[in-house]
Parts: C-alpha cells; sequence; structure tokens
C-alpha cells in the first residue's frame, strides 16, 4: 500500500539568482546604495552575507560544468570558445563591486564601535571569495583593488593572495574569539561564532591542499588544523545557505529551483555523465539519484522522429573518440533506450538548440534546489509549487568535502586512511541529502525513498574500488568520482580538484573530437579587460594559475 509523506514548511529568506532580494531585507530597498554615514552595520553585513551566497552559486556552477557535474554548453565548438570574457562580468563585479567593496566599507564603521564579529564575518567571506577568483582567473587585483582613487589596479600574483588570505583567516579567528556584540541576523550559523572559526579554519585546509603541488610543507599545514579537531566535521556544521519557498517578489527560492519548476516545464539539461555515473557505475543506483533528479517520463521517446527532433543523438552515430574510450553517450545505458529509464540530459559540449522538451527531460530534484523527490510519478512540470517549492541550498563547504580533501591528502603523507575518509565522506554526503526529505511539502510514495541497506551496499562497493585501485593515480580516480558526486550543487572544488590531480581519468570527453586543451584558467571579464590596461586579456583558456603544476597538453586525460 503506498504511503504519502507530506512536510509542512517554514519560510526561510534569501535571494535569487539575478537579483539580492530577501524577506528578512525589507527594512531597506538596496544595501549596497548606502553611503557610510547613512547605513546601518547590520545592513551592510545582510547585504554581504547574501549578495556573497549568491556569487558562489555563480563561480558553483561553472565549476559543476567544466567537470562535467553539471552539462555545458559546446559554445564554439571547443573549450576555448565555451565561455566568452563577458560571461564573467557578473561574477567579478558581485565579488569585487559589491560583496568586498561593502566589507571594505563596513569594517572601518564596524570596528567604530566595537563589532568586531561582524568584521570577522566579512573577513571569512572576502577570503573565500579571493582564494576562488585565484584559482578561476589566477593573477587578480587585490592590494590596489579597494582604493577609489586607482580605477586601474595591478594584478597581486596568486601566491601572494593566498599568503594575505591566510593572514586574513588569522585575524578573522582573532575577531571571532574577541568579545562583541552578535549579528542582528545570521543565516549562516545563528550566531554560533564556534561554528564561524571552523569555517575559517576550514578554509585555511582548502588553501593548503590547493597548494600542494607547489608547497612541500602544505600537507602539513593541512594536517596541524585536522590535529586541532577546529574544523567542519559533522553535517550540523555544514556552510550552507538555505533559501525559502516565496515566489512572489522578494523571489526566496533557490534560483535553480525557479528555473527549473515552471508553468512551461523546466529549463536546462542534466549531465549524461553524473546521470549514468550514480545510475551504472555501481550493482545499485546511487542512494541519492533520486533526490539529484526528477524525471518527467519514464522512457525516452522511441519513434525516430521524435527523437531527431527532441533528442537528436538517440538517432546519431557515436562519435569514434566516445567509443574509443568507452564514454557513456546520450543518455544513460546507450545505446538501449529503455535503459535509460527516463533519464535525458546532454553529454559534454553538446551545442544544439532548444527543441519542445521542457516537460520530458529531467530536471533538477529535491537536492540542492528544493525541487521534487523522484518517487516515479513521471508527470510533467506544470507549476511552481512543488517538491519542497524552492527551499533548497547554496553549498559553500561541507563536512564530506573535507573527508575528500583528508582522503586526497592521506596518499600524499597526511594521516588516516585514505579508505577510511573517502568511505567517511561519502556517508555524511548520503546522510545530508536524506536529511532533505523533510523539506519536501507535497505528498510523495514514501516506499521509493531507498533503503538503508542500499547505503551499506553502496559504501561496500565504494571501499572495494578503493582497495582494488592501483597506486595513488587509480585511487585518485575512484575519490574523484565519489567527490564530485557529493559535490552536486557547488563545482567549484571539483574544478580544483581536476586541475590538481587529473581525475577522474575515464570522464566523459568533450562531444567535439578537437576541443583543444582543458580550461586550466578562465578569461579575465571584458570589462576588468577593456578598462583595466595593467590587465592583459589572456590569448587561450590555457594559463595554468600558480598551484597547477601539470603539463598543459594532454591534461586532464579525456578532454
Amino acid at each position: 500500500m503506498k504511503k504519502i509523506k507530506i512536510f509542512i514548511l517554514a519560510t526561510i529568506g534569501l535571494f535569487t539568482f539575478n537579483a539580492c532580494e530577501t524577506t528578512e531585507m525589507d527594512l531597506i530597498d538596496s544595501p549596497n546604495s548606502l553611503t557610510p554615514d547613512q547605513a546601518d552595520i547590520d545592513f551592510f553585513i545582510n547585504d554581504i552575507q547574501i549578495g556573497f551566497a549568491r556569487t558562489v552559486l555563480n563561480f558553483g556552477a561553472l565549476g559543476s560544468q567544466t567537470t562535467r557535474i553539471d552539462y555545458m554548453d559546446g559554445g564554439g565548438g571547443n573549450y576555448n570558445t565555451a565561455y566568452s570574457p563577458v560571461s564573467f562580468n557578473g561574477v567579478w563585479s558581485s565579488s569585487y563591486s559589491q560583496v568586498i567593496k561593502d566589507i571594505r566599507t563596513m569594517n572601518p564603521l564596524a570596528e567604530e564601535i566595537g563589532l568586531t564579529k561582524h568584521i570577522a564575518v566579512g573577513q571569512v567571506i572576502e577570503s573565500y571569495l579571493m582564494l576562488t577568483l585565484v584559482d578561476f582567473f589566477g593573477d587578480v587585483p587585490y592590494s590596489e583593488a579597494f582604493d577609489a582613487t586607482n580605477l586601474e589596479p595591478n594584478p597581486d600574483s596568486g601566491a601572494a593572495i593566498y599568503a594575505a588570505v591566510l593572514e586574513l583567516l588569522d585575524e578573522a579567528i582573532a575577531n571571532f574569539e574577541a568579545e562583541s556584540p552578535s549579528h542582528a541576523w545570521d543565516p549562516y550559523y545563528s550566531n554560533n561564532y564556534d561554528n564561524w572559526i571552523k569555517v575559517a579554519n576550514t578554509l585555511k585546509m582548502k588553501a593548503y591542499i590547493q597548494t600542494r603541488l607547489v608547497d612541500n610543507n602544505a600537507v602539513a599545514s593541512f594536517q596541524q588544523i585536522v590535529n586541532s579537531g577546529n574544523y567542519i566535521t559533522s553535517n550540523s556544521e555544514n556552510f550552507v545557505f538555505n533559501f525559502g519557498t516565496e515566489a512572489l517578489e522578494p523571489d526566496s527560492r533557490h534560483p535553480g529551483y525557479a528555473a527549473a519548476y515552471q508553468s512551461t516545464g523546466t529549463a536546462g539539461y542534466p549531465s549524461t555523465w553524473l546521470m549514468d555515473l550514480m545510475k551504472n557505475d555501481k550493482s545499485i543506483p546511487d542512494p541519492r539519484i533520486r533526490y539529484y533528479f526528477y524525471r518527467q517520463r519514464a522512457n525516452l521517446p522511441t519513434n525516430a522522429n521524435q527523437q531527431f527532433e527532441l533528442i537528436r543523438c538517440a538517432v546519431e552515430p557515436i562519435p569514434a573518440h566516445y567509443a574509443a574510450v568507452g564514454a557513456v553517450y546520450c543518455y544513460p545505458g546507450y545505446p538501449n533506450s529503455a535503459d535509460a529509464e527516463g533519464y535525458w540530459g546532454r553529454d559534454h559540449g553538446n551545442r544544439e538548440g532548444l527543441p519542445p522538451d521542457g516537460r520530458l527531460k529531467t530536471a533538477r530534484g529535491l537536492y540542492p534546489v528544493g525541487g521534487r523527490f523522484d518517487d516515479n510519478a513521471f508527470q510533467g512540470i506544470n507549476n511552481i509549487e512543488q517538491g519542497a517549492r524552492g527551499n533548497g541550498i547554496s553549498p559553500i563547504l561541507l563536512s564530506s568535502t573535507v573527508d575528500f580533501w583528508r582522503a586526497e591528502a592521506a596518499l600524499f603523507g597526511g594521516s588516516g586512511n585514505a579508505t577510511t575518509h573517502l568511505v567517511n565522506g561519502v556517508q555524511k554526503s548520503i546522510n545530508y541529502v536524506r536529511s532533505f526529505e523533510q523539506r519536501h511539502v507535497n505528498e510523495f510514495d514514501e516506499s521509493f525513498i531507498p533503503p538503508a541497506s542500499d547505503d551499506a551496499t553502496y559504501i561496500a562497493e565504494v571501499t572495494a574500488n578503493m582497495n582494488a585501485a592501483s597506486g595513488n593515480a587509480g585511487k585518485l580516480d575512484v575519490l574523484a568520482k565519489e567527490f564530485f558526486i557529493s559535490l552536486y550543487g557547488n563545482g567549484v572544488d571539483a574544478y580544483n580538484f581536476y586541475r590538481r590531480t587529473g581525475s577522474p581519468r575515464d570522464i566523459q570527453p568533450h562531444l567535439e573530437a578537437n576541443a583543444g586543451s582543458f580550461i586550466r584558467s578562465h578569461y579575465y571579464p571584458a570589462n576588468s579587460a577593456n578598462n583595466n590596461v595593467n590587465i592583459s586579456q589572456k590569448q587561450d583558456v590555457t594559463t595554468r594559475v600558480f598551484w597547477d603544476t601539470n603539463p598543459i597538453d594532454g591534461f586532464p586525460q579525456n578532454n
């Protein structure tokens, strides 16, 4: 007998993808427009925290697309043209001209009245953004970037920025420990500053693991924080931003939900590679797959005319370079469309247009965007109030991520057993994803929730795969796949891991056979390169960031 579960949720205030709005911010229309003499410090810190979450979401989407966690449009058919310089104007501007600018404006005001915890939160946020700007673009302005009299700041080296960020995080920890008033509103930790200190230390771990190729002491520095125990270790400490369910202005829903759950169906495409990995890599489907993806139909079109119009790859031969490496093509289970079981996305680099498939293709699910749990209902999306109604999250730093870092570190001199750390990361990820059941507002068939025994089976196979893998290269391949699955919703750390390790080596290639070298760093934003004589636009996307010492040609594999 069908069991039905109904959950009632409270609305949580948050932001939209394109506009910095929140139900908590009704007190003032635009904190960014405040001058220092007008601004309430809490208005500043509220806007900083919201703008930060929005910016991370955008960076995370870029990282996910390049690493096949999400689908990457083919652009001009190669990596050089996958993203134009104009593509980055938004994340650059929101980082520099909004979030960090507001932090720098707020700091002297907060310092005057002893609000050191406000300053500390800003320092943590600034640290994350500056690390990410270096990771995506390389050398970027920092030391001169916030001088209002300097309209053409010089870039600092990535290494210098990393060093400055590590010092800034130490300052943040000291400021958190100082006696001072709390925030009026803290959407991350509800003024639990012990958790904020753990975030600061976890960001230091992130910096150390990313620099292990260029710093012989990086793993030891990483290990010192591990030994302290003062970092993110449990799901209750996850650094995430929660969305709400309000669809009217201001729209508080997860922007991924707002795009995927419309009266006209869903938008965008999921990654064929990720769906196939989660569906077919083990003897059972990944316990998280029904949370990640919602299928609108049980099968793919079988009529040749429909296939040509809607999912053209189904009637076209597999590319030779895909067949040569055994890569998944077109849909999970190719060439038997019945084996796809309705999982419908696109391959990495597919640059076809947009057919009328909004109520047919696979949509984002319950995690992390707050959509529908896949209970085999196979109903087309036709309204905006389904599943958790947008009450999802923007994952920034998760406890599972730390375990995957520890697994990598263990392979290169860190403490513990890499397999144990890997298993811990997988288990924490599964547990966290499962917790989203309680956010589901609409009724769904609970019998399709994977049993706990599936978790044990899945983890046993991960353990066996890791133990059987040959050398560090083989173990990194196993680690990478599990890490990437856990990073659904924010691919920043996947993009870094992929360039740092080259794993997984059997990832799905670009759909074009001659797509060129992989994106080792992105073009500078058009606005910056065109208006700052001290920033020279890159000739292509092969310029490596300072911590990436891997070869340019042929690395990573399968690109």
